[in-house]
């Protein structure tokens, strides 16, 4: 969805000693996660995002009203090019696929075509662009059998203007009528008014409740592993109380159902999680804070202090999707100003904290956006070799966080913060590893003392695996020269 950006409008309280995440025991490190995707615990998950339409065209049958000239229309990516690329979505280190929506879109409005999913015209059947629904099922069963999930997208909060309940006059108290938005910070206006003039359920109303409940069931019982739900917060949240209680009754409690809340404050997401059998939410509080930190060069205690509150807000904030971009925001690279470093900083933060991570097609790509007009050129045709470098560094983290189970599963503990060093000890009793960041344009030397809780004993070395250095635990501490813009995951060498 398109949703103006929000802050919080209180602020974080300080960090706290001890950050929130689940402690298991068993055999030592490494220990992958389990490879049936049925039988995965979403924590051991890593989501790639792909837009369908600007993934990949390995169907030119169904390139009707094609125009790759014009961001705004369709380009021809399709179920088919995911089914393709699927090794390449498994190589990048994901366990599990997020598509946009795939249903019968309307095609033009003022210019612009329902290629991103959100304006459906009819939620039971797949958009001829994209295939039909044996192609989706053949798309699902491909991602499942090489291991991985998908999770689709699906509005309820709006549709097209060309739906034909929209369209039928003896169904107008199926949506409201209180015209556009105007206050993006007015509730009543978030769920009573129109994003952008799109026709607006009326969620209150038993038959367009019961009729965006069939929708759900319907794809609950299509083979995906998960929905990632739109605009949330322009729902009602005692809808999304008896939406998310009878999908799971359908589709079983490991029925992944994350949500889009776009806001700053993370106290307006926490009762969703809490109240509503919502798994997860996208976590915004801590994309603005990845943001002004790597991508700005801002203060890292922005990020230390972020993670404690919002793992100390959020019921569970393992399951919590962490992403550093995505379709409704500017490209990371782009807030960067180009910088690399910065963005491999940000995508190892994003691959190490106690969340699922979450990465949009072409980031490990080094894809930008155009700073005006960004929300279309943040979705550009997918390009697989467009920086290999860059690639194989999402590569090698995917490989280390699914090698790692203290990175998965092991409790957060905060080691040190300041305005330009932030480190972190991930522990299980399956290991440690220790995760530090120097956002500085320059090199910094920091002595930093292991938790009380660390098992590190005194000499041992620890290796960092990214960038091949290696330091000694000395009298309890590790004490290094950072690089400038430095991200490290150092383990214990055997």
């Amino acid at each position: 969805m398109f949703i103006q950006n929000r802050l919080p409008s209180s602020g974080a309280p300080k960090s706290q000693a001890v950050l929130k995440a689940p402690v298991e025991s068993g055999v030592p490190n490494p220990s992958p996660p389990i490879a049936d995707p049925k039988e995965r615990d979403w924590r051991d998950d890593v989501i790639y995002f792909a837009m369908t339409d600007r993934f990949q065209d390995s169907d030119p049958t169904n390139n009707h009203d094609v125009d790759k000239s014009n961001i705004h229309a369709w380009h021809g990516g399709d179920l088919q090019g995911l089914i393709d690329k699927a090794d390449y979505v498994k190589d990048t280190g994901a366990t599990a696929l997020w598509i946009t929506p795939p249903m019968a879109n309307q095609k033009t409005f003022v210019d612009t075509d329902g290629y991103h999913g959100y304006w459906p015209v009819d939620y039971y059947s797949i958009d001829s662009h994209l295939g039909d629904m044996d192609k989706f099922k053949e798309m699902v069963g491909t991602y499942h059998d090489k291991g991985m999930k998908v999770i689709l997208d699906i509005p309820l909060n709006h549709v097209a203007w060309e739906h034909p309940h929209w369209t039928d006059p003896s169904k107008a108290d199926m949506f409201h009528h209180n015209g556009d938005v105007t206050d993006w910070d007015n509730d009543w206006q978030q769920e009573n008014c129109s994003i952008f003039g799109l026709p607006d359920w009326a969620q209150e109303n038993p038959k367009t409740e019961q009729y965006l409940m069939d929708v759900g069931k319907f794809w609950a019982q299509s083979g995906v592993d998960g929905f990632r739900l739109d605009a949330v917060r322009s729902v009602p949240k005692e809808f999304w109380t008896k939406f998310n209680k009878e999908i799971h009754d359908v589709a079983g409690d490991d029925f992944l159902l994350i949500g889009e809340y776009y806001h700053g404050d993370a106290n307006r997401l926490a009762p969703y999680q809490r109240d509503t059998e919502m798994n997860s939410l996208v976590d915004y509080p801590m994309y603005y804070r990845i943001k002004e930190a790597f991508a700005k060069g801002g203060s890292m205690t922005q990020v230390a202090d972020g993670l404690s509150w919002t793992n100390n807000t959020y019921p569970e904030p393992e399951l919590m999707g962490l992403f550093m971009d995505n379709h409704d925001t500017q490209r990371f690279l782009t807030e960067a100003d180009g910088d690399k470093r910065r963005l491999k900083m940000a995508l190892t933060f994003v691959m190490t904290a106690n969340r699922i991570p979450t990465i949009f097609y072409g980031t490990e790509q080094g894809f930008t956006s155009d700073k005006t007009g960004w929300a279309e050129t943040s979705r550009k045709d997918m390009e697989f070799d467009k920086d290999p470098e860059l690639h194989g560094f999402a590569q090698k983290l995917g490989a280390i966080r699914n090698d790692l189970e203290p990175l998965r599963r092991g409790e957060l503990l905060e080691m040190w913060k300041d305005h330009d060093v932030f480190a972190f000890d991930r522990k299980s009793d399956k290991g440690e590893a220790i995760v530090v960041f120097n956002n500085s344009e320059h090199e910094q030397h920091r002595r930093m003392p292991l938790r009380a809780e660390s098992q590190i004993k005194d000499g041992t070395v620890l290796k960092d695996l990214l960038s091949e250095k290696t330091v000694t635990v000395k009298d309890g501490h590790i004490e290094q020269n950072l690089d400038a813009k430095f991200a490290g995951i150092f383990v214990p060498v055997s």
